[in-house]
């Protein structure tokens, strides 16, 4: 029970935690990790899909207020919020009343690693490409994505661990 509270409670802390550290680790100096997208790893298959996406449009968008970013980071959560059940039936073969039903819990963990590696790169595909805006710098967009992707699966990986039941989250 400890343990979800304190989950629980780091979902709420990760807009501020996004904001005062971790877009300040400018790794070589342009790749911060956004561990924002935990939010929609660990948001529970059984919960309203409604419910996840306009938690993920709030999440976005506070991250979008106070970084002055345009909507850029609501719109790549709210996308990778809304094909998170998709991506995880293609990879598990299992429909969404069977992944309600059994949860991620039983889903194997390499699947699960894939599937938070592929919504990672989608989500931050849309939104270095968003910030680009332009097909002439295409090539630091997909630099951008996989070093900013790696890192960040690193940090995900670390808060699962952390703050995980003995069960995955993801």
């Amino acid at each position: 029970m400890n343990k979800n509270i304190a989950t629980y409670g780091l979902l709420l802390l990760l807009p501020i935690l996004q904001i005062v550290i971790f877009s300040n680790i400018d790794l070589f100096g342009y790749i911060d990790p956004y561990v924002y997208v935990l939010f929609v790893f660990v948001f529970p298959f059984k919960k309203n899909k409604s419910a996840l996406l306009l938690s993920s449009f709030l999440l976005g968008l506070f991250i979008d207020i106070l970084t002055n970013d345009g909507g850029i980071h609501a719109f790549s959560l709210v996308f990778i919020a809304n094909i998170r059940s998709f991506v995880m039936q293609i990879l598990s073969g299992k429909s969404t009343n069977d992944l309600i039903e059994i949860g991620k819990n039983r889903i194997a963990m390499s699947i699960q690693f894939v599937w938070i590696f592929i919504l990672v790169l989608i989500h931050h595909f849309i939104l270095f490409s968003l910030e680009a805006m332009s097909l002439s710098l295409m090539g630091n967009v997909l630099n951008k994505t996989v070093l900013t992707s790696i890192l960040t699966i690193l940090f995900i990986g670390v808060f699962l661990q952390l703050f995980g039941n003995n069960r995955s989250h993801a």
